[in-house]
């Protein structure tokens, strides 16, 4: 759709944005009090001190307290109209609309010709669903000021939120005859013509524009927003065309033209008009996003519109440079894709740019953990920490990438400091508690390792990556072979296809001497991917052995030597055709 640039004429009303306000009493009006009170010197006084730490308050955002002193006020002079709209402005803020409504009220009884007490409490009607008290206030409000052409269009305006489309349009119709022929009346009436179906009358609106400014290229941009709200695209075709005579860049309507051509399925035409829009230098990336991001949120369609998504964001860093978000989105479109190479390059060159924007960072070390490059993610991490110092998540990835180049005193430093850093983020203290468990293992920290992994499960009981780990490790150390097995039956019950965590039951069973079973789920681990493992074939041999059939065994020793040359444990085994432990 071609954009529309409205100057509206608006009704203000000076509300205060805060949070949920306490109920304040305010006092009642008796109709005695209806004539303003005369104040004794030591009753103005206190009034005024009330008054001045009410508007103090409200200043510095407390309006709890605000409004306390207000009620002060009014218990001084029940007749203060200035201290109700300051109230009921509070009131309003925190949502009691009826009090504020009850307030205003008040007011203008005391002060009838007070404008602003009337031009605030017929908005509150309209909030408050009582649009015909609204209307009869605005109406009372033009009659006393015939001349103001703003309270005639806030009448119009009111009509037309109101369903009273023909009080509506004859009151625009008045506006137009004072101030002349104006865009923003026409397209109200043309608004209010088409909920008709007056689709004629609202194109002569348009057309009056036209007549009086035939090279405004934008106004022929709002008949063919006309047309295509019709659904006549030849029609809208031919005035988008108009526009681009008129005005050749502007890209709105190369945007228009360019989706009546995808609708139409004529993608060279489609490619050629966004292309145009999207070289233009003048206008903002932001625009252009808008454009493209219908295509990137269509994921049924996302790998058939990827070529043409591509050359879009290619014109946009090429066009944005320096504009850090056009990266960032291009790299979430390649990730959408599976294309992490591309991704990868996207996010480097956001993070350039965007150096100070944590969750880019975030994004881009996630992204690099598909590269399983651990020297560059353990760099990159350390830049993000130190410009990221309370970030837990950078020390998790920067201590993860350290353990696995070996770097274990660097890892366990980075992940207990990190564990400093977590605060209320639960889930990623148990993440780095599990990672420590890991490190300190590798250490041969056992009982470190262990603590952290229990730690780890208090919080996460169902972390599967920690369960799995810890009932390996269980084994290894040949202790509490009971809760091993539970642990590891629990990560088989999530995920049963699994060949990582049936090799880790099996291995429990086979420690506990159950060499059968252990021999049938090592058999799944194998079916489900594990004949690329050598941990897991070799696994597979000693269970083998323990099930008497020597044979077999060495064959399966031997196609774990083919994965792991160097193991000399294996090469052992193979020579006296036994188990070793």
């Amino acid at each position: 759709m071609y954009l529309r640039y409205l100057y509206l004429i608006t009704l203000v009303v000076s509300l205060i944005s805060c949070g949920t306000i306490k109920k304040t009493a305010t006092p009642e009006i008796s109709k005695e009090q209806i004539q303003k009170v005369q104040l004794t010197d030591l009753q103005k006084r206190k009034f005024d001190y009330f008054f001045y730490e009410a508007s103090r308050e409200k200043m510095k955002g407390n309006y709890e307290k605000s409004a306390m002193y207000l009620s002060e006020c009014l218990k001084i002079d029940a007749t203060s109209c200035a201290t109700m709209y300051e109230l009921a402005n509070i009131l309003v803020a925190g949502k009691e609309i009826v009090k504020a409504q009850g307030l205003l009220e008040r007011a203008i009884t005391i002060e009838p010709e007070n404008i602003w007490y009337k031009l605030m409490l017929a908005e509150l009607y309209q909030q408050n669903k009582l649009g015909f008290q609204a209307v009869q206030l605005y109406e009372g409000i033009v009659n006393d000021h015939p001349g103001n052409d703003e309270y005639l269009y806030g009448l119009a305006q009111l009509y037309q939120r109101n369903g009273e489309s023909d009080k509506a349009l004859s009151t625009y119709d008045k506006l137009e005859k004072r101030i002349g022929l104006n865009e923003v009346v026409i397209l109200e009436k043309e608004k209010i013509l088409l909920e008709l179906g007056k689709n004629k009358s609202a194109l002569n609106e348009l057309n009056k524009l036209v007549n009086k400014y035939p090279d405004e290229a934008r106004y022929y941009g709002l008949i063919a927003d006309y047309y295509l709200y019709i659904e006549d695209k030849p029609k809208a075709r031919e005035y988008f065309n108009i526009v681009l005579e008129k005005d050749p860049g502007n890209i709105m309507a190369y945007f228009s033209l360019g989706n009546l051509a995808y609708q139409e399925k004529d993608t060279t035409q489609f490619l050629n008009y966004y292309k145009k829009a999207l070289e233009s230098k003048k206008a903002p990336f932001e625009l252009k996003f808008q454009r493209i991001l219908p295509f990137l949120m269509d994921s049924k369609n996302i790998d058939n519109n990827k070529s043409f998504i591509a050359v879009f964001f290619d014109i946009l860093t090429n066009v944005h440079p320096y504009e850090g978000m056009a990266y960032v989105y291009q790299g979430n479109f390649y990730r959408a894709i599976n294309n992490s190479e591309k991704a990868l390059e996207a996010y480097k060159n956001a993070v350039g740019i965007e150096n100070s924007n944590e969750l880019v960072w975030q994004d881009y070390l996630l992204l690099m953990l598909d590269t399983q490059d651990f020297s560059k993610i353990y760099g990159n991490a350390k830049i993000a920490i130190n410009t990221f110092p309370n970030n837990a998540f950078f020390y998790l990835l920067g201590g993860s990438a350290a353990g696995q180049l070996d770097d274990y005193e660097e890892a366990i430093r980075l992940l207990e400091l990190g564990l400093t850093k977590v605060g209320e983020n639960k889930a990623l203290e148990a993440q780095i508690l599990a990672n420590i468990g890991d490190i300190a293992y590798a250490l041969n920290d056992v009982e470190k390792a262990f603590n952290s992994y229990e730690k780890s499960l208090k919080i996460d009981d169902l972390n599967i990556v920690v369960l799995n780990n810890y009932s390996y490790y269980l084994t290894l150390e040949n202790k509490d072979l009971d809760k091993a097995e539970r642990m590891s039956s629990k990560c088989i019950e999530m995920e049963p296809g699994n060949s990582t965590y049936l090799d880790t039951y099996a291995w429990v069973l086979f420690k506990r001497g159950r060499y059968f079973e252990a021999k049938y789920i090592i058999e799944r681990a194998i079916d489900n991917g594990g004949d690329s493992s050598a941990v897991i074939i070799e696994h597979y041999g000693d269970i083998l052995f323990k099930n008497g059939d020597v044979d077999k065994a060495v064959e399966q020793w031997n196609k774990a030597l083919e994965l792991d040359k160097d193991s000399e444990k294996l090469k052992k085994k193979i020579e006296t055709r036994t188990y070793i432990d």
